[in-house]
């Protein structure tokens, strides 16, 4: 028991003595940041002077409605088509192959639709063709 007591106590003194503080001095502080010089000279930068702009042409006057029985000229979201079976609500464009949207006029419709300008979808109801 004696042997067990001298070991449990040079085991507590060791680990004492390691958790001790030391006496060391404190680290120094860092330095402060200090951008780093230039070293190459950068050269000035010519003033932007606004050139007179180039003359505007006046745009073209928007595509009138199309004249009673001709049918509107389809853009590039209009579907494939070869008959009216496959546009839907719309008429297909044989002169194009494409359905006729936008719509501009009834004619562009189907038997039953009619043409909302504003969207420029045949919508169903309206007066028979």
């Amino acid at each position: 028991m004696f042997r067990r007591s001298v070991f449990a106590l040079a085991g507590l003194v060791s680990i004492v003595s390691g958790c001790a503080k030391d006496n060391d001095t404190p680290a120094a502080a860092p330095a402060p940041y200090t951008a780093p010089a230039a070293t190459v000279a950068q050269p000035q930068q010519p003033a932007v002077v606004a050139a007179t702009p180039a003359p505007v042409a006046a745009a073209p006057a928007a595509a009138a409605p199309a004249a009673a029985g001709t049918m509107a000229t389809p853009n590039a979201f209009a579907l494939p088509c070869q008959n009216d079976q496959s546009c839907g609500f719309a008429k297909c464009n044989v002169q194009f192959g494409k359905c006729a949207f936008p719509c501009v006029s009834a004619v562009d419709c189907a038997a039953g639709a009619t043409c909302n300008t504003v969207t420029g979808l045949c919508l169903p109801g309206g007066a028979a063709q």
